[in-house]
């Protein structure tokens, strides 16, 4: 007859759970890695968009910003204070700024940036 002895059958059971507990941390590791990589792609491609869309900004900044002056210009010449000649001007520059973003926009789009 065999006779087991109970610290015997505890010290094997502790052993049989660290075994298993291996086996589920090397799974969990390569899930991990596999996450790791995908949020590392993910990560690059918002810093290209990131890019791209603070470019943009800057171009759009100095449309405004043209916009806003020629604006002004035309206000002021309505009101006498400067020559009309001076706010057309500034009109045509903010639309020639404006026409050069937009085809600008059309091959950055055809390229397929954005």
């Amino acid at each position: 007859m065999i006779t087991i002895d109970v610290k015997d059958m505890l010290i094997c059971l502790v052993l049989i759970a660290l075994i298993v507990l291996l086996i589920i941390l090397a799974v969990v590791a390569k899930n991990l890695i596999t996450t790791v990589k995908e949020l590392n792609r993910v990560l690059e491609d918002t810093t290209v968009v990131t890019n791209v869309l603070q470019e943009r900004t800057t171009e759009v900044n100095g449309i405004v910003g043209d916009l806003g002056a020629a604006v002004d210009d035309v206000t002021k010449a309505m009101q006498g204070n400067q020559s009309l000649v001076g706010a057309l001007t500034n009109v045509g520059k903010a639309v020639a700024s404006t026409v050069s973003y937009i085809k600008s926009s059309d091959n950055d789009s055809s390229d397929g940036i954005l």
